[in-house]
């Protein structure tokens, strides 16, 4: 299990703007912190944090078997995401893609983290395809989740009665 900031949304000065940099910046690290246990949750022992694709393929050199790359921005994965993904890396697909409202993936799913398939972690979603149909494997996708990165998301989690409350601290700006 990798914790990828690659696959996070780019630095929204907006949202410094928006809460303070202080309060961004725990919103950051809070976000990043939910990311770790989940991934905790689902492979206990075993995470893995990495800034890019190359520093999670050289930390996944030597492992074997499907392995799940998530975004550090997501504030509502659940057991549900990780178990779809590894439901569908155990019928023969190669990749799973999870992609956020911005278009981008928010979790990427690999059978197994050889050169071939890591090269996919950051190309764009038409090589993706174009390489699995190549290959004549399937992909699978999963539902689409919502980043917290940006002014927007934080004023929509902000209205959002079910959002953690752990997130919302860090908005206690947007909801006075």
């Amino acid at each position: 299990m990798v914790v990828l900031a690659a696959l996070a949304a780019p630095v929204d000065p907006e949202l410094d703007r928006l809460l303070g940099p202080a309060a961004a910046r725990g919103l950051r690290r809070a976000l990043a912190e939910r990311a770790r246990r989940w991934a905790d949750g689902v492979a206990p022992g075993r995470v893995v944090e990495a800034q890019s694709a190359a520093a999670a393929a050289t930390a996944l050199r030597s492992h074997e078997g499907p392995v799940l790359l998530v975004a550090p921005d997501i504030p509502h994965l659940t057991s549900d995401v990780a178990r779809a993904a590894l439901d569908d890396l155990s019928h023969d697909v190669e990749v799973v893609l999870g992609a956020a409202h911005d278009a981008r993936p928010y979790l990427v799913g690999l059978a197994d983290p050889s050169p071939e398939l890591m090269a996919l972690v950051d190309a764009p979603f038409e090589q993706v395809v174009a390489a699995l149909a190549e290959r004549g494997t399937a992909l699978g996708l999963l539902r689409a989740e919502r980043r917290l990165a940006s002014a927007a998301d934080a004023r929509a989690m902000a209205l959002d009665p079910l959002a953690s409350s752990d997130l919302v601290e860090h908005l206690a700006r947007l909801r006075q």
